[in-house]
């Protein structure tokens, strides 16, 4: 699926046309977790804003950027005036970060026409094309889009029965430091460490400055880490940021067995199961 990317002429090219895409900002805002970037209200002419952190998760959930229910989601993409046969395009502030999040989200939910802007908002502005200050205004729908149950989150029971079974390979998308233990987590109270039988993918070696790599470097990278076309892959990261890159990449290589562990290293943690 190498037609999930887009790049900045192509989207502005588009942005021209007679029906251009909706154009949605999945930027989270800056924290100890994420490599620090500006603040300024410069956007893609069009932009909606898709808020990761407290519109499209579950505000009452334990964990962050927990999955909203299909009925919550509905909504939520009511409000930004979104149905599944629209054509979208998602970026965020940070070149690839972000974004992925947002694209898993719609295309599980049902969304058949959706691309990432590959570089995202700093590739935008690399080139000096335009921008608007602060989003644009959503036209609500008059009712709520039918969507999907998103059918491919892996549960905390899940992964911990998975460990003598190897049913799915699961894939852990933090640091070596982190995964290995030696180095902290962005949030001090929890340890660091990785499940047992877990896999070790950073994220950031499937990406050069903020792009992804190509489809045959993703293959090859994935492969030395004895991850194949064939195996079914449950992703996972700190709190399911991140671990939607590495989604999003598996797709560009041609993987369809995949899914998510959406609470991921937090959900881990705090069901205590690492400390067994």
């Amino acid at each position: 699926m190498s037609d999930i990317l887009m790049s900045a002429n192509d989207l502005l090219d588009r942005l021209a046309s007679d029906v251009p895409p909706t154009v949605l900002d999945a930027s989270l805002p800056n924290s100890p977790v994420a490599a620090h970037v500006p603040e300024d209200d410069r956007k893609i002419p069009g932009s909606l804003e898709f808020d990761i952190e407290k519109v499209f998760s579950d505000r009452e959930a334990v964990f962050p950027h927990t999955l909203p229910s299909k009925e919550a989601l509905e909504a939520a993409c009511q409000g930004l005036g979104l149905t599944p046969d629209d054509e979208i395009v998602i970026y965020d502030n940070r070149g690839v970060y972000s974004s992925p999040r947002a694209y898993w989200l719609l295309t599980q939910a049902g969304f058949k026409h959706v691309k990432l802007l590959d570089g995202g908002l700093p590739h935008w502005l690399s080139l000096s094309l335009p921008v608007q200050h602060g989003y644009s205004v959503p036209a609500p729908l008059s009712s709520r889009p039918v969507l999907k149950a998103n059918e491919s989150v892996v549960s905390v029971d899940e992964v911990y029965d998975n460990i003598p079974q190897q049913r799915f390979k699961l894939v852990d998308a933090r640091s070596a430091e982190r995964f290995s233990g030696a180095g902290p987590e962005p949030r001090p109270e929890f340890p660091s460490g990785h499940i047992p039988s877990s896999f070790n993918l950073p994220f950031t070696e499937l990406l050069d400055n903020g792009y992804f790599k190509s489809r045959e470097e993703i293959s090859e990278l994935m492969r030395s880490k004895e991850l194949y076309p064939s195996d079914h892959l449950t992703f996972s990261c700190g709190s399911g940021i991140t671990a939607c890159i590495v989604w999003v990449a598996a797709e560009l290589a041609g993987y369809e067995h995949l899914s998510l562990f959406d609470g991921s290293w937090t959900a881990w943690v705090m069901s205590g199961r690492h400390e067994g």
